[in-house]
């Protein structure tokens, strides 16, 4: 079988063309492999309050205040909050742990109970969040100022 010019020029086209495919699929392929996340308090649900052992941030109207202060703005609280909504964390499988001293509430305007987190200090510097009972995130030392302001 013989091939023009141009018919040489289109398998070469298609070669490439499949060969790029082949490496797309296959990037997608190992993504899909990866940890599930989620965020630690859905994003369909409004915080009014979060309660720490040291603070609170409460919503007064459409700001955030903290007491006592912690010197953060009303924009540095917003984030905090949406922090708390938005970035995603990889979950972990069941965790043995004792309570934690740092136990944090939320509560929503959707639900009459809090929701319940724990912060674990494991011993590599990395932080675990248990959301009630059955949930637990890995939290990494870099974030963690995201998620408390400090």
């Amino acid at each position: 079988m013989r091939l023009s010019k141009r018919g040489w020029n289109n398998v070469l086209i298609f070669g490439v063309l499949l060969i790029i495919f082949i490496f797309n699929f296959s990037q997608q392929f190992r993504l899909s492999s990866t940890i599930p996340q989620r965020t630690v308090i859905s994003s369909n649900l409004t915080i009014v309050e979060i309660e720490t052992p040291d603070y609170v941030i409460t919503r007064v109207g459409r700001n955030w205040q903290s007491k006592p202060s912690v010197g953060l703005s009303n924009n540095n609280l917003q984030q905090i909050i949406n922090n708390w909504q938005t970035v995603p964390l990889d979950t972990l499988t069941v965790q043995n742990l004792p309570t934690s001293d740092f136990i944090l509430k939320f509560f929503v305007t959707e639900q009459v109970q809090p929701i319940i987190v724990q912060l674990h200090q494991q011993q590599n510097d990395q932080y675990v969040l248990q959301v009630n009972e059955n949930t637990f995130l890995s939290l990494p030392t870099e974030k963690l100022t995201s998620f408390l302001g400090r």
